[in-house]
């Protein structure tokens, strides 16, 4: 089993160590413009590899040649927000390097998986499926498995137990939204606050280390597990949106079986009304987003 990973920043190069830790990988490619970036991350990966008498090949470098081959594709490359940069700069910027790394994977790749993190990663992710052409179900984004980590971080620390469910869905921005009629767990939480607590706790992280990490790393991990071991396990996945829920033609983060095929199927459940109007303003703003790069 091969993985790639274009991006070997500290998302991509921690996403790549959790699945080594725990994945029975054969070969780990990164590409990033930065190569030596790259190529001392792959050494550094062989290294921690050997420690736990793991030997994998391990490769690293700014070809993306080396992506050949790979069952599933991490996509963590670009630009992260800085001061004065507006959001339509950032989605500007980030949807060019897409482009980029859209056509250099069908060139090199073309039958993997590829799971999209950059962001804006809704918007990137429809703009990634846009470009390479490949059916929905090979294309989808990692944002609301993370979002939801964060719910049920929150949720026990407010008192809950044996949390069995417990989602975000909707965009992976300020949208998002809490689906309470599927959650299933133990104990009283204040569902008033709780929504604002998880909104609002990555900009903490950010203020304080300057990234989101280790999150964002085991949230990749549990969706590349779920393809390559064909869980078909349901997770709130960004997918495209092909007239479920009363969506179309958008990635959106909803609940969707993953599996060795991608996305499986999208799970359709009986919404509240305000469940689904929230879901529906997710789409509607990120359709805006859309139009305002040209798509």
């Amino acid at each position: 089993m091969k993985l790639g990973f274009v991006g070997a920043g500290r998302v991509g190069a921690t996403s790549a160590f959790t699945c080594l830790l725990n994945l029975d990988v054969d070969e780990i490619a990164l590409v990033d413009i930065a190569e030596d970036l790259a190529v001392g991350e792959a050494m550094d990966l062989t290294h921690a590899a050997a420690g736990v008498d793991k030997y994998p090949k391990i490769v690293g470098g700014s070809d993306y040649s080396l992506l050949e081959g790979s069952d599933v594709i991490v996509v963590t490359a670009g630009l992260a927000r800085k001061p004065g940069m507006t959001r339509l700069d950032l989605a500007t910027k980030n949807a060019g390097i897409i482009k980029d790394v859209a056509k250099n994977i069908m060139e090199n790749s073309p039958e993997s998986k590829i799971i999209v993190v950059t962001n804006p990663m809704d918007v990137m992710t429809y703009i990634m499926w846009k470009e390479t052409g490949k059916p929905r179900n090979e294309v989808f984004g990692m944002g609301n498995m993370l979002d939801s980590s964060r719910l049920k971080a929150t949720l026990f620390s407010q008192g809950a137990r044996n949390i069995r469910k417990a989602w975000i869905v909707g965009e992976h921005g300020d949208s998002m939204f809490i689906l309470w009629s599927q959650a299933d767990f133990d104990g009283d939480v204040d569902r008033s606050k709780t929504l604002e607590e998880v909104r609002f706790v990555a900009a903490e992280v950010i203020k304080r280390k300057g990234a989101t990490i280790y999150g964002p790393a085991v949230a990749i991990y549990r969706m590349v597990n779920a393809v390559v071991s064909d869980t078909k396990e349901e997770i709130p996945t960004s997918v495209i949106l092909q007239g479920e829920y009363g969506i179309e033609d958008v990635a959106v983060g909803v609940p969707a079986v993953i599996g060795s095929n991608g996305v499986e199927r999208v799970v359709e459940y009986e919404l509240t009304g305000k469940e689904l109007n929230a879901l529906k303003n997710s789409a509607s703003i990120l359709k805006e987003r859309l139009k305002e790069l040209g798509y």
